[in-house]
């Protein structure tokens, strides 16, 4: 029999290319999406949790979780509203998918992520990552992509200008400097189930490693 999959974060840039990616690999005989408001997406793969609240007693046993929840402090409204949505309800997803069986967490963190960094954003990261060490899980995986790339829902200005800027010089940053280039989402969601095929411990995916991995 195949996996079971749990995506949380399922309607943003890397969570949808999870969701249409793992509903099309063979590994997975269903994927389940937990969602503020429903997304009426149809799939025979596709199962859908309306609500964080109902997480816990509606999800059957599964065996690998992939969390691509994330916000901005713009558009949370608050350092603390940001934390809810970018710490709290990953460790959250985090808890409920050990007890229900969970061995393996593929987590989008961010690149710079650390506890001593100057920057809230990354401090932020650095926190939800040290925190996912404590659970235990089989695999730990931990992506830090650099500039996302993709077509968003929401319009961010500083990602959407510092995409155009770069575009030009995509192919010459990719060649000289890996870690820093812009990646795609598709190509973050790709790498984060490569990863999950196989191997344990703590696995930390650099964007440099993400975009090798997509070629």
């Amino acid at each position: 029999m195949g996996k079971t999959a749990l995506v949380v974060g399922a309607t943003g840039l890397i969570g949808r290319e999870l969701v249409e990616q793992l509903l099309e690999s063979d590994r997975y005989d269903a994927v389940w999406i937990v969602v503020r408001r429903s997304k009426r997406w149809r799939h025979p793969k596709l199962h859908e949790i309306v609500g964080f609240e109902e997480m816990d007693s509606s999800l059957p046993q599964i065996d690998d979780v992939y969390c691509a929840l994330g916000t901005t402090i713009a558009v949370a409204g608050s350092q603390e509203a940001f934390k809810q949505v970018d710490l709290e309800l990953p460790l959250e997803v985090a808890r409920v998918a050990k007890a229900h069986g969970a061995t393996r967490y593929a987590v989008v963190s961010a690149q710079g992520a650390s506890l001593r960094s100057t920057f809230f954003y990354n401090r932020v990261k650095g926190e939800l990552e040290n925190a996912l060490r404590i659970f235990n899980f089989h695999h730990l995986i931990i992506a830090r992509p650099s500039l996302l790339l993709g077509e968003r829902d929401s319009f961010r200005f500083g990602e959407k200008a510092a995409e155009v800027i770069s575009r030009p010089f995509q192919s010459i940053l990719l060649e000289k400097t890996p870690e820093v280039a812009p990646i795609q989402a598709l190509h973050v969601a790709r790498a984060l189930i490569m990863a999950s095929e196989e191997g344990e411990g703590i696995e930390v995916l650099t964007s440099g490693m993400m975009q090798r991995m997509s070629r």
